[in-house]
C-alpha cells in the first residue's frame, strides 16, 4: 500500500512502532521481528471440528480426541494462534489497555484464518459481554474485532441478537463440568431478531477459545433460534494441556 502524503505527514509526527512492543517501524499497523517470532499460528493439519492442531494429518476429516469425547454443539471452530507470546500480549493488550488501534491488524488475521467459515456464513454476532463487565470494561473486545471483519468482507454485523442475562464468573480454574454448570442459561436471543435467524448461518466472534465451552452455550441458544449453522473464529486457542 503506497503511503499517501496525510499519512507520510503523520509517520513524521507519530513514527510507526510495534503493535505489541513500541519498537519504532518502517510500516504502520506492524509487529517487529521478535515479536513475529514469538507467534505460533495455527496451520493444518488441524481438527475439523475444533480447529484445535494435530500431531499428524489423518485427513480432511480428522477429529482430536476431545472433539470425538465431547461433540461441540457448533459446527466449526477456527483460530488464528495458540494463546500464548506475542498473541497473548495483544489481546491482552485490547482488553485490558484500551488499545483498539490492533483490530485492523487482528481482524485481519481472523480473515485469513477464517476465511471458509466467514465465506459459509450469512451473519456475524460477537460473543456478549454481561451488562455489568461491559459497564466496567466500557467495550466488549469481540464486539470490535467483528465490528472491523464485517467491514473486511461486507457482513452484516448484529450487536444485540445474542445477550449475556447472567453474571458468570470467571473461566480459570473451573473444571469442565463447572464451565458447564457456569454458562447454563447464560445467554439468550432478543426475541425482536429470533425470526430473523430463522435458516441463516451465523459466525460466532470470541477473542480466546478455552475449552469450548462458551461456544457452545452461545450455540445451544441460538439453536432455539433454529439457525442453520454455527462457527465460531477466535483470535487465540488455548491447549488442553494448558488448562
Amino acid at each position: 500500500m503506497f503511503n499517501t502524503p496525510t499519512s507520510s505527514f503523520l509517520d513524521l509526527i507519530l513514527p510507526p512502532v510495534c503493535l505489541n512492543c513500541h519498537t519504532p517501524l518502517s510500516t504502520p499497523n506492524s509487529l517487529c521481528p521478535p515479536c513475529w517470532q514469538g507467534l505460533t499460528f495455527i496451520s493444518h493439519p488441524i481438527c475439523q471440528k475444533t480447529g484445535a492442531p494435530l500431531p499428524f494429518a489423518i485427513g480432511p476429516d480428522a477429529l482430536s480426541a476431545q472433539a470425538i469425547a465431547h461433540p461441540p454443539i457448533y459446527d466449526q471452530a477456527r483460530s488464528v494462534a495458540h494463546y500464548e507470546g506475542t498473541m497473548r500480549s495483544l489481546i491482552h493488550k485490547l482488553k485490558y489497555q484500551d488499545r483498539h488501534e490492533l483490530t485492523t491488524l487482528l481482524a485481519t488475521w481472523l480473515f485469513h484464518a477464517g476465511r471458509p467459515l466467514i465465506e459459509k456464513s450469512d451473519l456475524i454476532i460477537p460473543i456478549p459481554l454481561h451488562a455489568h463487565r461491559l459497564w466496567q470494561r466500557r467495550f466488549n473486545q469481540s464486539a470490535l474485532l467483528a465490528k472491523r471483519l464485517g467491514q473486511l468482507t461486507q457482513h452484516r454485523v448484529s450487536y444485540n441478537t445474542l445477550k449475556r442475562r447472567k453474571k458468570t464468573r470467571s473461566q480459570v480454574g473451573l473444571t469442565m463440568k463447572e464451565r458447564k454448570e457456569n454458562l447454563r442459561n447464560a445467554f439468550v436471543v432478543n426475541h425482536e431478531h429470533k425470526q430473523d435467524l430463522a435458516d441463516t448461518s451465523v459466525l460466532l466472534i470470541d477473542d480466546v477459545i478455552t475449552t469450548g465451552e462458551t461456544a457452545n452455550a452461545a450455540a445451544k441458544t441460538l439453536k432455539t433460534a433454529r439457525v442453520s449453522s454455527i462457527y465460531i473464529l477466535s483470535l487465540g486457542q488455548v491447549g488442553m494441556n494448558s488448562i
